[in-house]
Order: C-alpha cells, then sequence, then structure tokens
C-alpha cells in the first residue's frame, strides 16, 4: 500500500440549518486519481475547498502527510478566471501572490516568473494566446487558461472542480486527455469532480461517491464492486450505461 497524502477524519459542514457534509472520513493515497461522483449539491465542491482549506469544516479535520497548503492546487469550478488580467497575468497570479498585472513588478521579477508562465501556457496549448482576455477565449480556453493556472506552483495535490463542465464532448476529451497526460508526468494526487461520468471514469483509478453529503462509495470502478451499492451503480448506469462496454483503470 502507498503511503497516504491526504487523510479525512469526521468532516462536516453546515451553512446555517444546511447540513452538506455529514461525518466523512476517508484516504487517499499518493498517485491516485480519484473521481469525485455524486449528484448535484451533494456537497463535493464543499469538499474539495475544505481539503484546499479555502472553507474551514465545522467539526472533523483534514490531515496532510508530507505536504502543506501550499502543495494543493485548486481549480475552482467554472475557471474562476479574472476578467480584467490577461491569461499571462491570470497563470502569474499564484506566482506573485496576486501583484498583477505583471507590468507594475519590478524588471528583476518580470523576467524570473515570464518563463515559468510561458511555460505551463505552452503545455495547455495557449503559447500564443497569453495577452488575451478571459472574454476573447473559447470556453475550453478558459479551462486549459485555469488547468495552468492551478498547475503553475507544481503542485503535490491536485483538486479539479468539474473541469469539463460546459464544454462540448471534443473539448471535454481535450481537457481530460490534458489532465491525464500532466497527471501522469507529475505523478500528483488528483481529485477530479466532474458530472460528465463517461469523460471522468476511464481516467481515474477509484472513485468516491457521496449522496446526501455522506460517503457511499469508495473503491474502484467494476460492475461487481458497485453491485454491493445499488444507489451510486443507479446513478452511474442509469444516466449514462457505462457498463455496456469495456471501463479502463
Amino acid at each position: 500500500m502507498k503511503n497516504s497524502i491526504l487523510k479525512v477524519e469526521n468532516l462536516s459542514k453546515f451553512f446555517g440549518t444546511n447540513h452538506v457534509l455529514k461525518n466523512l472520513s476517508f484516504e487517499v493515497e499518493e498517485g491516485q486519481v480519484i473521481g469525485l461522483l455524486g449528484p448535484s449539491g451533494g456537497g463535493k465542491s464543499v469538499l474539495l475547498k475544505i481539503i484546499a482549506q479555502v472553507l474551514a469544516p465545522d467539526h472533523g479535520q483534514i490531515i496532510l502527510n508530507d505536504i502543506s497548503s501550499d502543495d494543493i492546487g485548486l481549480m475552482f469550478q467554472e475557471g474562476a478566471l479574472f476578467d480584467s488580467l490577461t491569461v499571462f497575468d491570470n497563470v502569474a497570479f499564484p506566482l506573485v501572490d496576486g501583484c498583477v498585472p505583471s507590468t507594475s513588478l519590478t524588471l528583476k521579477v518580470q523576467e524570473e516568473i515570464a518563463p515559468k508562465v510561458m511555460s505551463i501556457l505552452k503545455r495547455v496549448g495557449l503559447g500564443v494566446a497569453f495577452k488575451k482576455f478571459p472574454a476573447q477565449l473559447s470556453g475550453g480556453m478558459k479551462r486549459r487558461a485555469s488547468l495552468a493556472r492551478t498547475l503553475i506552483a507544481n503542485p503535490k495535490l491536485l483538486l479539479l472542480d468539474d473541469p469539463t463542465s460546459g464544454l462540448d464532448p471534443i473539448a471535454s476529451r481535450v481537457i481530460m486527455e490534458l489532465i491525464r497526460e500532466i497527471q501522469q508526468e507529475t505523478k500528483a494526487t488528483t481529485i477530479i469532480v466532474s458530472q460528465d461520468l463517461r469523460r471522468l471514469i476511464p481516467y481515474v483509478d477509484q472513485v468516491i461517491a457521496l449522496f446526501d453529503g455522506q460517503l457511499a462509495y469508495y473503491g474502484k470502478v467494476s460492475k461487481d464492486s458497485l453491485a454491493q451499492e445499488p444507489i451510486v451503480a443507479d446513478f452511474i448506469n442509469c444516466r449514462y450505461d457505462l457498463f455496456e462496454q469495456p471501463v479502463n483503470h
């Protein structure tokens, strides 16, 4: 068994009277790619934000092994790019603690960050778009820019909140292939939230399923294993008939 990089212990979160997460406990092994599934409103995005320490839990704790919060990269749902900043400055944002635009920085700092920013932009296919603003980008390009910003600091734990939401099938496939390629290169432990189960499941090692804020399933994606958890099998199979053809692991 690999080392655990993340442990979630008895985690609960409330928003007013809404009990969003209910006593969650699980561990994630180093280097794993985990798909985080479940109906809308089940607490998936909230869980990612708590792991990334953007939100605080009401009960329980997150334990990080051999990493700190600085080693976590969170890609927000819908990309969350800054409309008033260029693609370059959006991606540079984490490197300069939000001191953007980069033209306001000293020449020395600009020379230090430029190669890093351009390198990751080229990696995600946006090398020629660095001067553009988000409004000038397609949906797929916005997702790639957001992914580049998440990756710029070389995170060891990568949290991706619905990276293909709203994209057409071709753009979704491009994004998922890019995520897989980068994960295989960096070996970053990765948790991916997605409603696009047909795109997600072939790329993950295991799935975590949240239903009504509770852990309904954690394990491999196989017909036999999911048969033991009818609520999860129905959620996957009834929507997509994924078990009609082989699923790659």
